[in-house]
């Protein structure tokens, strides 16, 4: 830069002696004309202003004149001179950058300015920079504008002896700009989110934008409708006459207020397809009150038209039917009742009369507490209190004595109905006999602890059978070796009973082996049959199924082994929300990220109380529960077992909240190629 550069420093050559004084070189009014002339420039490389050449005077006077910031920097230092318009630019450094090199007032900003300054050096060209990021020194530190920002070189004797250029501080433009962008992107997405379909159109009525809703009911995508007239994209007729209907935004302009169709309009989509509809347009006004625009908010009506028609019709039905239903429920085997806020029981069907022997007056308020057995009845109470206090569904299963002196297995669930202020008034509940869905869990439970003993036993002959056969070589070779024909008959024996008990061992470890074939069966037959278990179950414990079934394709595996571990895993879905909830049942064609395998993936998804980190280590493990004495902790490991004999893998993740809890099973089974082919069939 130093050879482009004036090295004899240009603020000394002029062209005589004489120079008129300071106040008569330097014109302009204005602070920053009145520091230069009074500045000390002797103090500086570019000397007394008497000395300085007329290149320089007259761009120092071009600076001052400039109606915009501007600035001079002069010599090798780039010594700056700028104008009043400029004092902004160095901030807290102002007036003492005046004279100073730039590279001293702006070194924060050198690394950004500094390699621009020397390219207009190097090369003598003008350069601009529009939006150049520069961070500036100001009251609170340094921070980042946004300049244009240009060089102009000067020349002085034919080489460059400084540089010129306005500076324009954007920064507000480029904050404006982008916060409209931001804006726009806001708009943009809560457009697309509102769940009905809106079109927004110019004050002529042209489509300018479309949400998805809109796109999908009217089948017109945004960049096909945009500019178009809006009757031509949103075609609406009456129901009755097929007559067309007046366009919303033809509405907004006559009236200027927003309007609403008239009920039973239909909208014809491009394709043809016809939606009932209801809709409403308003009008987009400026700051000054004048039309600039319309939006119209629309929304498919037919599912609530046929909900409301579907409604009175059910009204209607009920209200012809109101004693066929009570017949109805005096014959269903649930036993529904009420109670007040204070436990007190208030009716029930006559089911309850039969089923306890107890007369109408002896039930009611509190005399339901004679039937319960002794156990339950402190179970049954406290739940009770809990669900009048916290206003939490009560659901608990419990044992009723019988008129003929026995037990039965009942389950009763209660939900609160409050009034419009939010308050208790009333308790709905239903009792109803699971004294056969409880002898069937007990039954798997032993099923599963006969696996378990069969799995132990199988072990067990395992380790016995290898010693065993050590023995009987030993035996073997005692034989060969024997003195006495005492001896001889004594290891006969030994080992006739050494293979008697070989052969227990064997019969053990074949025990735990499956006895039949794997079969081929559709994924999703096993889910129908775990449900058709627990069907009663789920609907009184208020538990939502949802069923997103993805294939039909089959699978071949061990049939009642697989049904065995969804039945597991589905049952303790259920004890997990004893409140209600949602059990999620999902198949799928998938891979196993594991091992790379291709299979089928079930899945068994319940929003339940969820597991902590410390108890899904442990779910595994054999007589691990939660359940306390209700459980026997063998469920999971035998469904383990299972899975891994199939050379599948069952995997689970769990969380608990206070607003989002539950806990997902898959299971993974790799599909053979039998199920391959069949399914390709």
């Amino acid at each position: 830069m130093s050879e482009r550069m004036n090295s004899s420093g240009p603020g000394n050559i002029r062209s005589n002696d004489e120079s008129p004084p300071p106040e008569r070189r330097i014109i302009g009014m204005g602070e920053m004309a009145d520091r230069i002339r009074a500045y000390d420039w002797a103090s500086t490389p570019l000397g007394p202003i008497e000395r300085w050449s007329k290149e320089l005077v007259t761009i120092v006077n071009l600076t001052l004149s400039s109606p915009t910031p501007a600035r001079t920097m002069w010599g090798p230092e780039l010594i700056l001179i700028y104008n009043d318009g400029y004092r902004a630019i160095p901030g807290p450094r102002h007036p003492w950058a005046l004279g100073k090199a730039a590279k001293e007032v702006y070194g924060e900003s050198w690394p950004v300015v500094g390699p621009l300054l020397e390219k207009a050096i190097a090369t003598g060209e003008t350069l601009f920079y529009e939006k150049l990021l520069v961070p500036l020194p100001t009251a609170n530190g340094m921070q980042d504008f946004y300049l244009n920002y240009s060089f102009n070189p000067i020349f002085e004797n034919g080489r460059i002896a400084g540089l010129f250029g306005p500076l324009h501080d954007v920064t507000g433009e480029v904050t404006a700009h982008r916060k409209l962008l931001e804006s726009e992107a806001r708009a943009t997405r809560i457009l697309e989110s509102i769940g009905d379909a809106v079109i927004v159109t110019d004050a002529d009525g042209r489509i300018t934008r479309m949400n998805p809703i809109a796109e999908k009911l009217t089948r017109w995508t945004t960049a096909e409708a945009e500019g178009r007239n809006l009757a031509e994209v949103f075609r609406i007729v009456c129901e009755a006459t097929r007559q067309p209907v007046e366009s919303p935004a033809d509405k907004v302009k006559r009236l200027g207020t927003i309007v609403g169709l008239a009920n039973h309009t239909v909208l014809i989509a491009r394709d043809g397809a016809e939606t009932n509809i209801d809709d409403s347009g308003a009008p987009i006004r400026d700051e000054n009150g004048t039309l600039i625009g319309i939006v119209l908010v629309f929304r498919d009506v037919t599912e609530e038209r046929q909900a409301k028609a579907l409604l009175q019709k059910t009204t209607d039905a009920l209200r012809a039917s109101e004693e066929e239903l009570r017949w109805t429920i005096e014959l269903s085997p649930q036993i529904p009742w009420t109670a007040d806020v204070h436990g007190n029981i208030l009716d029930f069907s006559d089911s309850w009369l039969e089923l306890t022997g107890l007369t109408r007056e002896r039930a009611l308020g509190t005399g339901w507490m004679q039937v319960p057995h002794a156990d339950d009845l402190p179970r049954m109470a406290e739940a009770w209190s809990r669900s009048l206090a916290t206003g939490e569904p009560y659901a608990i299963d419990h044992r009723i004595r019988t008129p003929s002196g026995g037990y039965r297995w009942m389950r009763s669930s209660a939900f609160p109905r409050h009034d419009e202020a939010g308050k208790i008034v009333k308790w709905y509940g239903i009792t109803e006999d699971i004294e056969e869905r409880k002898r069937a869990e007990q039954a798997l439970i032993q099923s599963e602890k006969l696996a378990a003993v069969g799995r132990l036993a199988s072990s067990i002959a395992h380790e016995i059978n290898n010693p065993l056969e050590s023995v009987m070589n030993l035996i073997y070779l005692a034989r060969q070796n024997a003195v006495s024909r005492d001896t001889q008959n004594l290891l006969d024996t030994a080992d006739v009973e050494l293979r008697r008990v070989s052969a227990i061992t064997n019969q053990t470890l074949r025990f735990h082996k499956q006895s039949s074939n794997p079969q081929s069966i559709a994924s999703a037959e096993l889910y129908s049959s775990v449900l058709a278990i627990y069907e009663g179950r789920l609907k009184n414990s208020n538990i939502v199924v949802e069923k997103r079934l993805r294939t039909s394709q089959p699978i071949v595996c061990f049939e009642g082994d697989i049904r065995q571990v969804l039945n597991n895993l589905v049952g303790n879905a259920i004890d997990a929300m004893p409140a209600g909830g949602r059990l999620l049942l999902r198949n799928r064609v998938g891979t196993d990220w594991q091992s790379g395998r291709t299979g089928m993936i079930f899945t068994v998804a319940d929003t339940g109380c969820g597991m902590n980190p410390e108890v899904q280590k442990h779910v595994f493990e054999a007589f691990f529960t939660t359940k306390g004495v209700a459980g026997t902790g063998l469920g999971l490991w035998v469904s383990q077992e299972i899975v891994i004999r199939h050379a599948g893998a069952l995997r689970v993740r769990s969380r608990q909240g206070n607003r989002h809890s539950g806990t997902v099973f898959t299971l993974f089974l790799p599909v053979t190629e039998k199920a391959a082919t069949e399914s390709s069939a």
